[in-house]
């Protein structure tokens, strides 16, 4: 806008509010269920009477998907500058390990519909528990089948250095005008999900089989994978119980990239998800057993 100035004149003004984070840190098997709940499907309720809960996330491809809404507060020893979001979804997750077989580390990328600022922090908030048990990448195994009914029944042994999975959602924020003059009316309404991305990325050492997967990105029609990834703890939940992380999913191999470890040559596969109506009849299933009663 030409206002006749060389410097501005004209003041800001307000607009649609994006509220966001983005944390950090190794995965641990109580904090899973928030992920998925956050950023794949809601509404989903543990099951076992005893110590040993089980979390069932299934990705749902054909109908509508509700997340479960979280809140977050920060704030500092200034407690009248604090600031509480509200309304929280999870737009990306990403987990893996790498070559050192440590915890898995994770990342999810948060959205809020809004934040109230400046509020005081809720009273009776504790600082996170450091007693967790933790994903590790040495206790995890891989198993690629060529059919859905046979998932989980071949096991890729001595050839994966490591492993990133990339779940990225494309979300829709609901805007409305509606004439509010009500405080916070440059939030957002709600979310939906319009589309998921799903990508497995797996580092493998040069061996029989990896060579094998390779040969079937490279075929001239694309060859569904069924993938298991399984993580058994050595931490026992109650009885005979461990702590545990299972990954099912029905993709197919997109890239291939050579690299390196130690000086010896490696392959890292790419995997999309895809929906198996017939096979699985999901592209994604995440089932996590851990000690957690609640969201």
């Amino acid at each position: 806008m030409d206002v006749g100035s060389i410097d501005p004149v004209l003041a800001p003004y307000r607009t649609g509010i994006e509220v966001t984070e983005s944390l950090t840190g190794p995965l641990q098997y109580n904090d899973i269920p928030t992920f998925f709940a956050a950023g794949m499907v809601g509404g989903v309720s543990p099951t076992g009477a005893g110590a040993a809960k089980t979390w069932t996330h299934t990705a749902q491809s054909t109908t509508a998907t509700t997340f479960d809404y979280f809140t977050d507060e920060w704030s500092d020893d200034v407690t009248a500058d604090g600031s509480q979001a509200f309304g929280g979804i999870i737009n990306r997750i990403q987990w893996g390990f790498g070559p050192e077989m440590g915890a898995w580390d994770a990342t999810s990328d948060w959205q809020f519909v809004n934040v109230n600022r400046p509020v005081t922090p809720t009273v009776g908030l504790s600082a996170s528990s450091n007693t967790g048990v933790f994903v590790y990448g040495t206790d995890t195994s891989f198993w690629i089948n060529d059919t859905s009914g046979t998932i989980g029944t071949t096991q890729i042994v001595d050839a994966v250095h490591g492993m990133q999975q990339t779940i990225t959602n494309t979300i829709d924020d609901k805007r409305f005008a509606n004439g509010s003059n009500a405080v916070g009316r440059f939030g957002i309404t709600g979310f939906g999900l319009s589309a998921r991305a799903i990508n497995t990325e797996i580092t493998f050492a040069k061996t029989t089989e990896s060579i094998a997967e390779v040969a079937k990105w490279f075929n001239t029609s694309a060859q569904d994978r069924f993938l298991e990834i399984r993580n058994i703890s050595p931490d026992i939940i109650t009885g005979s119980t461990p702590y545990s992380f299972n990954i099912k999913l029905a993709g197919r191999w997109y890239t291939r990239t050579d690299g390196e470890q130690n000086g010896n040559t490696t392959i890292v596969l790419g995997c999309n998800a895809f929906y198996d109506a017939t096979g699985l009849t999901y592209a994604y299933r995440g089932t996590t057993v851990n000690s957690r009663s609640a969201l």
